[in-house]
């Protein structure tokens, strides 16, 4: 099941889909997927410079690059500027959002001059707080005030703890798909299924949109 969330976003020629299937889109840019490892390593890719090590945050300056993503749970994450200098992709879990995955990407693109304020997020499918289940060992991480406790049971939400992180860098444009990977059947859920599956996400420019 093919999934265009362009419209979303609003910004001419950029493209944001996924797939929940096999098979990519049918594009002339150059696919480049990131290694991703639960990891807090983030790079600026161009089509002539491959990923040489595991990164779960990539950024391109190139339109001829496609980024893609891959998920089951954890958020989908697209960056990009409002003027198309640049766009990206983090892959975050709790892991991720413990251990600094945004932090290092705002820090490599204010490295690169861009204006925060120019900045866009959107949150792609990813697991709900009211499905996510969490020991106090996960929550130790986090503030408390992105959890709720119901029937003794912790629940985090992912998608606040993104959006407080980025609210505190100056990123207030936020947009939030709230589709729920462990409701929605059509999606893999490795909480729900244990699945090996993921869905697969990209982020492109595309010149062929008028």
């Amino acid at each position: 099941m093919w999934i265009d969330y362009s419209e979303k976003i609003g910004i001419k020629n950029l493209k944001i889909i996924f797939n929940t299937e096999e098979g990519v889109p049918s594009i002339s840019n150059d696919i480049i997927s990131m290694n991703q490892a639960h990891s807090t390593n983030v790079s600026f890719i161009s089509k002539n410079i491959p990923i040489d090590k595991p990164s779960d945050a990539i950024f391109t300056l190139d339109h001829r690059i496609a980024i893609e993503i891959k998920v089951a749970d954890c958020m989908p994450i697209f960056f990009f500027d409002n003027n198309l200098s640049f766009f990206g992709a983090i892959h975050a879990g709790w892991k991720g959002l413990a251990n600094g995955i945004i932090e290092n990407s705002v820090r490599l693109i204010k490295k690169n001059n861009f204006d925060l304020k120019n900045v866009t997020v959107f949150i792609g499918p990813s697991i709900s707080q009211k499905n996510f289940e969490v020991q106090n060992d996960v929550l130790s991480y986090f503030d408390s005030k992105f959890s709720i406790v119901k029937d003794e049971k912790i629940f985090l939400s992912l998608q606040q703890v993104a959006i407080d992180k980025f609210a505190s860098y100056g990123i207030d444009n936020v947009i939030d798909a709230k589709e729920c990977t462990y409701d929605n059947l059509n999606y893999h859920s490795y909480r729900r299924d244990k699945t090996d599956k993921r869905m697969k996400g990209w982020i492109y420019y595309d010149k062929r949109v008028a």
